[in-house]
């Protein structure tokens, strides 16, 4: 047998062997697999721009005393819930309570004066001028006594709303007064997102509007609706501030990083259900149908919205797609019908 005759022969038996096994996988090995189908369809899906922000109290103050003296006690410290009139503090204020002292006697003095000029006057012992002065002097020393009074019960620092104290700025033995703030505090259960919006995007916002919002340190998800909106823009950065209330939930913290999210407009897009789209590592695919033939595709997904999943490169509209492949679905397996 010469060369030539033997290398007819192996390419003939090399080519028998390939045609063996590609016989092995054609489709005809594949028993029939009964599943849903469904064509993909382009929508108008909303798109969002996000801006971030930082979730802050809606309500906080800087808690200084209505008046000058020295610290003597603080039953307040940072962390400790409170209720408004609750006390915080407490001022050294003997100067007020001797102006109190002497304003109460200057006011027994002045009663006992306009009994005496009241009963000269019934008995025509005295002018009518002097008598008036001396209801004068009564009425200038009541005054004087709920004024002091007054001044003394702001010697005691109470809570202006229910809340919690957040911060310390003064002890005890420091001078307090009206320009020094003694403690902060906030009321954590109204919480607000405070985002700054580029110009471009503020005209489409208005009070009452409602935006999707994130915050990542709380791993929530949650409706912000826009309580308040800057009428003008800030010089620096030409943006406008809009806070958006946010309701209540266990996770959320004043201070957490937040993102809202500004719908700004629709387009097109490739939605399929997510139920059709198989995960196997980092891959994701989906079974189109061709002449009622499955074929396994790679597609890139993008965001998810309820059931659906974007569908951002590896297929086309108008394609045919199976819903809910089973496990065993192969790539080239005859399809049917359910």
């Amino acid at each position: 047998m010469d060369i030539r005759r033997i290398s007819i022969l192996l390419t003939g038996l090399f080519l028998a062997g390939c045609g063996q096994e590609e016989v092995a996988d054609a489709p005809e090995s594949l028993a029939p697999v009964m599943a849903t189908r469904q064509a993909v369809e382009q929508r108008e899906v909303p798109v969002f721009e996000e801006v971030v922000g930082t979730v802050r109290p809606r309500k906080a103050a800087q808690v200084t005393a209505k008046v000058t003296g020295r610290l003597l006690e603080m039953t307040a410290i940072p962390g400790r819930k409170v209720k408004a009139g609750d006390l915080l503090a407490k001022l050294d204020v003997g100067e007020l309570d001797a102006a109190l002292a002497r304003a109460e006697a200057a006011l027994g003095q002045a009663d006992r004066d306009l009994a005496r000029f009241r009963s000269l006057r019934d008995s025509g012992a005295v002018a009518l001028a002097e008598f008036e002065q001396a209801e004068a002097r009564q009425r200038m020393a009541t005054a004087t006594v709920a004024e002091t009074k007054t001044m003394v019960q702001n010697a005691s620092v109470t809570a202006p709303f229910d809340g919690t104290v957040t911060r310390k700025y003064l002890e005890p033995g420091d001078l307090a007064s009206p320009e020094r703030a003694i403690f902060a505090m906030e009321d954590s259960s109204l919480l607000q997102l405070e985002i700054h919006v580029a110009e471009a995007m503020a005209g489409s916002i208005t009070l009452g509007s409602k935006f999707r919002v994130e915050v990542g340190g709380a791993g929530a998800e949650i409706e912000g609706c826009v309580s308040e909106l800057s009428p003008s823009a800030d010089v620096g950065s030409r943006t406008f501030l809009v806070k958006l209330d946010l309701p209540l939930h266990e996770s959320l913290r004043a201070g957490q990083f937040g993102r809202a999210f500004v719908p700004r407009g629709k387009r097109a897009a490739l939605l399929v259900p997510s139920n059709a789209l198989i995960s196997r590592g980092q891959m994701d695919y989906v079974f189109t149908v061709a002449q009622n033939i499955a074929r396994l595709r790679i597609v890139s997904i993008g965001a998810t919205r309820e059931d659906s999943t974007e569908i951002l490169a590896g297929l086309d509209g108008g394609e045919t797609i199976v819903l809910s492949p089973p496990a065993t679905l192969r790539d080239g397996q005859p399809l049917i019908a359910p």
